[in-house]
């Protein structure tokens, strides 16, 4: 199965969100219409429901930017000056309970719920379409049905990471005028179902060559991080190990800014947002908070995001090792650049691909790259994690020394402690601006080492974020807010 016209149907695909328009806390539709009679009759109309998931899923975490708040700029390791983000940051004490005018981004996850339901009608009603409705039978039928399934365990498993407990919504309401209230499920249920998507997932996607759309190597790399996110890390080495089979490679580090210009070789998954003159799914207002007036003409200073400071450099006891971000790497020399009026304040340089696509106005550009959500670079630091965790250090100091050699850093030897802190900073530094050290930090429990956080916010489950309730709760009165911020 290869999925065809993918720039004109992403580039119209608000007309093909099947699951968009609203009905209660979860925007459902109605069902068994005779909309749905019509549509559901042959698989290039399954593959356009498909390419409306991707692109519900790429609007959700382009939302405001919320991808780099949640990841990022919430971890510690970006900053802005606008006022309105302030509080997230380090600075701020990572007070994500005020968020002015970015509330519906920050504390609404019905967003994602689109996501969700899209996936949830092209499970039931591709099940339920017969294979000779398909170009190739019942292996394109069972592909359509994966890509729905993983897209679905990615959506859950993120908001999971981000707000906590979800709801889980396993299929579509037949009624979606009458939507019974829901009380939020366990954790260990909502990552059970996404365990049970990606098998699917995996079992029936191929390695596929674009990077842009699941693949049998994304549905493993996936199900290693929700195994680690758990701390099985016995099954997050298993499916890592999984992964690693479908022959990713690391970039050379003179092509390290290929990673994010689309389908690279170490590239596991990621949302096309690549610039084209027809389609639509780049944007201007997304990478641009990391460009400056030395990659776009004019553009002030003042709406730059950029490295926190405090994170730039400091000794470690081992005075030949720094645990901060400027490490003398030849990474850091391409990942970051000087605001052109100020030398002391750094951003990055990983999403600075620009394409002027006016003749005329040079305000009018495009960022031309794609969002990685998922490298080989994660996955081999993800079983240095894992290694650590299962009593085989010698193989955990191998992979973060092959990740720091092609940093342009020399092996180093540690034990312990030292080591696990170790593999955290490498992430920081490898990954930073790709919206995952949060996560690092919630699963690796370090908040309280690393972003000084309370033992109470940590108990309380303070690194989540608050829900909107004066929206959410009138539509579903089993909704309950996250412990820590019911008092703050």
């Amino acid at each position: 199965m290869k999925f065809k016209h993918i720039l004109s149907v992403i580039g119209i695909s608000s007309a093909l969100m099947l699951g968009s328009s609203c009905g209660k806390y979860l925007n459902l539709s109605p069902q068994g219409s005779t909309y749905d009679e019509v549509f559901w009759t042959d698989g290039p109309n399954v593959e356009k429901a498909t390419l409306g998931a991707y692109a519900l899923l790429r609007d959700a975490v382009r939302n405001e930017r919320s991808y780099f708040i949640f990841g990022d700029i919430g971890s510690g390791m970006l900053k802005s000056t606008e006022w309105n983000y302030a509080d997230f940051a380090r600075a701020g004490e990572f007070r994500f309970g005020r968020a002015p005018y970015l509330e519906n981004s920050l504390w609404d996850w019905t967003r994602f719920y689109k996501i969700i339901n899209q996936c949830n009608l092209i499970v039931e009603h591709t099940t339920a379409m017969d294979v000779s409705l398909f170009e190739n039978g019942e292996d394109d039928k069972n592909q359509y049905i994966a890509n729905a399934k993983f897209l679905r365990a990615y959506t859950y498993f993120y908001m999971q990471r981000v707000w906590g407990d979800v709801l889980l919504v396993k299929e579509t309401f037949k009624d979606p005028q009458n939507i019974p209230d829901m009380a939020r499920s366990p954790q260990a249920e909502t990552l059970k179902f996404c365990k049970e998507d990606l098998v699917f997932a995996a079992a029936n996607l191929g390695q596929g060559a674009a990077k842009s759309f699941a693949s049998k190597g994304a549905a493993n790399a996936l199900l290693a991080e929700v195994y680690a996110w758990e701390h099985d890390y016995v099954n997050a080495e298993k499916y890592i190990a999984e992964t690693l089979k479908g022959g990713y490679a690391l970039e050379d580090i003179k092509d390290y800014k290929k990673i994010w210009q689309g389908n690279s070789k170490e590239s596991i998954f990621e949302l096309n947002m690549l610039y084209n003159d027809t389609g639509r799914e780049w944007s201007t207002d997304f990478f641009n908070v990391f460009l400056t007036g030395a990659d776009v003409p004019g553009k002030g200073s003042g709406s730059v995001w950029e490295i926190d400071p405090t994170l730039l450099e400091k000794k470690t006891s081992t005075e030949d090792r720094i645990d901060g971000l400027r490490d003398g790497s030849a990474r850091f020399d391409l990942i970051t650049t000087a605001f052109p009026d100020n030398s002391e304040r750094l951003t990055l340089r990983k999403y600075d691909r620009v394409n002027f696509y006016s003749a005329t106005d040079l305000g009018a550009y495009a960022v031309d790259n794609n969002l990685v959500l998922i490298r080989l670079a994660d996955i081999i630091l993800l079983r240095a994690e894992a290694y650590f965790k299962n009593g085989k250090q010698n193989l955990a100091l191998e992979d973060l020394n092959t990740i720091r050699n092609r940093a342009g850093l020399p092996n180093i030897t540690l034990a312990g402690d030292e080591l696990f802190k170790e593999i955290f900073l490498e992430r920081r530094r490898e990954l930073i601006g790709e919206g995952t050290i949060q996560f690092d930090l919630i699963r690796m429990e370090l908040l309280e080492e690393m972003n000084n956080y309370n033992t109470d916010r940590i108990a309380l489950q303070g690194y989540y974020w608050p829900l909107n309730m004066r929206a959410l709760l009138p539509q579903n009165e089993s909704l309950t807010q996250n412990p820590y911020w019911r008092n703050h």
